[in-house]
């Protein structure tokens, strides 16, 4: 099928696992974000990295959709567990997606489900990369869910396995633009983690790490050092895992699949 693929990011690192992989890596700005345009095993790819939070994910989509023949869509990036059993780098095959105001056992059939070829393509990829997987629900929510135990009880609540910002917002508009949408991401703080580094409040609105803002942060709360090696290491394992999964994606879509 003609068209681009679209890749929704939030933030450069989650970009930068992406267009890492394409032929042409030379940024550019836009009204929603960083651009890269490039192709991945002969599939035609663009990745924006358009900010935190379902604003941005929605503006950042309906751009792209404006300018580009959009085949198909994927939220690509890191999301935070809600069960015990989940552990850093896993690969989520979201079956479901849940908006936070719906988030309960009892309004499970509410929500979005994304597009059956390329959940398909995904949970193969997944396996061809040897990367651990779980099955089920994503649930949204308006901000980062901080402390282990509202990360549980909203496990308990909702019947989700975990839990982002972005998705949700992606697939709503790819939903009412009839475009197939997909989910691929990879944990990176488990259920049991509070998760205190302040990436909101150092990072631009684009997604870009302002370092002299997380310096001044880290400062003001010396105690935030300590993790910052365990954090590192979070990120490169769920990085890392993501980005062999996408590898197998696109190579599987470029075959057929």
């Amino acid at each position: 099928m003609p068209g681009y693929m679209a890749v929704v990011t939030a933030c450069a690192q989650e970009a930068a696992l992406v267009y890492r992989l394409l032929q042409s890596r030379q940024p550019r700005p836009s009204p929603a974000g960083l651009v890269w345009q490039g192709q991945l095993h002969q599939q035609e790819v663009v990745v924006i990295q358009g900010g935190m939070g379902p604003a941005h994910a929605s503006q950042a989509l309906h751009w792209l959709s404006q300018q580009y023949p959009l085949q198909g869509v994927l939220s690509v990036g890191f999301a935070g567990a809600l069960h015990a059993d989940l552990k850093a780098g896993d690969a989520l095959l979201v079956t479901h997606l849940l908006p936070a105001q719906t988030a309960t056992a009892d309004t499970a059939a509410r929500g979005l489900w994304p597009d059956a070829r390329l959940a398909h393509i995904a949970a193969m990829a997944v396996a061809q990369a040897a990367v651990v997987s779980h099955s089920g629900t994503l649930v949204h929510t308006p901000t980062v869910v901080t402390q282990a135990s509202s990360k549980q009880a909203l496990g308990q609540r909702s019947g989700a396995l975990a839990v982002d910002m972005e998705s949700y917002s992606i697939g709503t508009i790819a939903v009412q633009q009839a475009i197939p949408f997909a989910i691929l991401r990879t944990v990176f703080d488990t259920s049991n983690e509070d998760f205190l580094m302040p990436m909101g409040q150092c990072t631009t609105a684009n997604g870009c790490l302002q370092s002299w803002r997380l310096l001044a942060c880290l400062l003001a709360q010396p105690s935030l050092l300590l993790a910052l090696p365990h954090w590192w290491w979070a990120s490169r394992c769920a990085g890392q895992h993501l980005q062999r999964w996408l590898r197998h994606f696109f190579l599987l879509l470029q075959q057929g699949a």
